[in-house]
């Protein structure tokens, strides 16, 4: 048994038939080399290019065929996002508060950190503006996923200092989070995931799972980040090395007391 980390999206690009519309020789010859790929050799394509400017066919192959989406929907969504937003917008989470600043550094009021949507609260931030990248990491919940390196609260961390920077030592109030800037997604049916105003670590609580020392032991768990938002039964058992691991969570319906069992 080896390290597990729990938290998939499957890409399914089924794109084969004739062209329709007049087409340019280069693009079309581009693109039938890769779906004539040996890797392709079963697959199924369908994929229609349109002029920006004319909007209008400039390639098309299987077009008005059906096909399972999956995973491709997503470039609609980026490139709304890149339409509306531009390649170099930045999301700004900012913190408020409701009260007076005494000379001590005491905060008579609340702090409120107002969520702007922003989806990379979490350890993914590296120097020099880049994301971490993990090809199976930990939104896809799979014993063969892979945690991302770094802080996950780094973020909330840089955002403490900040404030504590501006004077404010303790807070005779509350710490509020206003979500209220749209309304939570549903829940995907696939990761279980859910798409917030404000996502910490991805919206996830990882479970990382090593082996005990000896045969027959519980496993061992770690919580990343640590929280009393949910509370994980460890019901593990440690098999014999170089067994294949079986490491299940308990489904998004929680016991009673809001926890969920690790078998």
């Amino acid at each position: 048994m080896r390290q597990t980390v729990l938290t998939a999206i499957v890409l399914g690009l089924g794109l084969a038939g004739h062209p329709a519309g007049e087409r340019p020789t280069t693009l079309a010859v581009r693109v039938e080399a890769i779906m004539a790929r040996p890797e392709f050799r079963h697959a199924i394509f369908g994929v229609e290019f349109l002029s920006l400017d004319t909007n209008t066919p400039i390639y098309a192959h299987n077009a008005d065929t059906f096909f399972v989406p999956g995973s491709t929907t997503k470039l609609v969504t980026m490139g709304s996002a890149l339409q509306i937003l531009g390649a170099d917008y930045r999301f700004h989470t900012r913190v408020y508060r409701t009260g007076d600043l005494g000379a001590d550094g005491t905060l008579h009021g609340d702090l409120v950190l107002v969520a702007s949507g922003d989806p990379n609260l979490s350890g993914r931030i590296q120097p020099g503006d880049t994301l971490a990248f993990e090809n199976v990491d930990h939104t896809y919940g799979g014993a063969d996923s892979h945690g991302l390196d770094g802080d996950p609260l780094g973020v909330l961390r840089e955002l403490a200092g900040l404030v504590a920077a501006r004077g404010v030592k303790r807070v005779d109030g509350h710490v509020i989070v206003d979500a209220s800037l749209y309304s939570e997604g549903l829940r995907d049916g696939g990761t279980g995931f859910v798409i917030s105003p404000i996502m910490v670590n991805d919206n996830a609580v990882d479970v990382i799972v090593k082996p005990a020392a000896e045969e027959g032991r519980p496993a061992m768990l770690a919580i990343s980040p640590q929280t009393s938002y949910v509370r994980f039964v460890n019901r593990t058992v440690t098999g014999k090395a170089g067994t294949s691991q079986e490491v299940r969570v308990s489904s998004d319906v929680a016991a009673g007391d809001g926890s969920r069992t690790v078998t």
